[in-house]
């Protein structure tokens, strides 16, 4: 399946990696032994992941190539299937599902109403909805003109809010984003879920979990009922990804050709100069020959008239004289 910007695709490097890979990971507490519904799921990538905790997975999609797609490459999983179908009309019985998950969807279309009344009415009274929605206000407005145009309709954290709370009585929100950071790690590799966070704050520096501020993305957790506990803070890294480094590197040879090209530039610059000062150099000779010619000629014909006088006065001496 090829990469067209609309989909995800698990080979793709960079931030859009970290943030998809993270996300499914993520939930992964919320639906442990739960029949979950992965709408929409695209590439079939995060509905496999998921299948490895939940007692079932269905994956739906509005795309049959999607489909076809995640049926052959994903069919190692008994407890996962795929099923071609609208997040307006989802294809699945009424109170189905105990956990909706829906990453990257909300914004491909302009149908929110229905698609919140469809995952309302395929959720059990007590499910759960987990789905993403990009911020736009940092997405789209502060990127000037770098927008996806597979979105259809992004939505400002206050809409976004506004919509969910018409179909989930209780929400709690989060927010994600690929950000700088440093890293004290084992030399060796250890088992370990205890990470402390540090952050830096106009004060300085203390032990403490950053606010999602101007997060990239939201990430609600919403339900008709009262929300389990809330999801630990939590890092994605990926020994497959060096996409930062690459960068690094990138800008680097950036540097290093930009240098290259400046001193270039001098050079040139320096050989323009002293070729302009030749050039004024030689007009100025030019300019001064240009007017020792002109005298010249000046005082050739004078000495040409004076001549021709004198030969004229001769000759008609001579020819008086006869």
């Amino acid at each position: 399946m090829e990469f067209t910007g609309e989909r995800f695709i698990p080979t793709l490097p960079g931030d859009i990696r970290l943030e998809h890979l993270h996300r499914y990971e993520w939930c992964t507490p919320y639906i442990q032994g739960k029949r979950v519904l992965d709408i929409a799921s695209g590439e079939g990538y995060g509905s496999y992941a998921l299948s490895r905790h939940a007692a079932s997975v269905i994956g739906v999609d509005i795309s049959a190539e999607a489909v076809n797609h995640a049926r052959q490459k994903y069919a190692d999983r008994d407890n996962l299937t795929f099923v071609e179908g609208s997040a307006a009309s989802i294809p699945l019985p009424d109170h189905s599902i105990d956990v909706v998950v829906s990453f990257e969807t909300i914004e491909h279309h302009d149908q929110h109403e229905e698609m919140m009344s469809e995952i309302r009415r395929v959720l059990t009274p007590d499910g759960l909805l987990i789905i993403s929605s990009p911020n736009k206000k940092i997405y789209s407005d502060l990127a000037g003109g770098d927008h996806n145009h597979f979105h259809v309709k992004e939505l400002y954290f206050a809409e976004l809010d506004t919509l969910i709370g018409r179909y989930f009585g209780n929400v709690r929100y989060y927010g994600q984003r690929v950000t700088a950071t440093s890293l004290l790690l084992p030399h060796e590799a250890e088992a370990s879920d205890i990470i402390q966070t540090y952050t830096e704050f106009n004060d300085g520096v203390r032990r403490a979990v950053p606010m999602a501020i101007e997060p990239m993305y939201y990430l609600a957790v919403a339900s008709n009922t009262a929300l389990p506990e809330p999801a630990p803070v939590t890092a994605f890294f990926s020994e497959q990804d060096n996409a930062f480094y690459e960068k690094q590197r990138e800008v680097l040879e950036l540097n290093t050709e930009i240098r290259r090209m400046s001193d270039y530039i001098a050079e040139v610059s320096n050989a323009l100069s002293v070729r302009d000062k030749d050039l004024a150099f030689i007009k100025q000779e030019l300019a001064n020959t240009s007017q020792e010619l002109a005298s010249t000629q000046q005082a050739l014909a004078a000495a040409q008239a004076t001549l021709c006088a004198r030969v004229i006065r001769k000759l008609r001496s001579l020819l008086g004289k006869s």
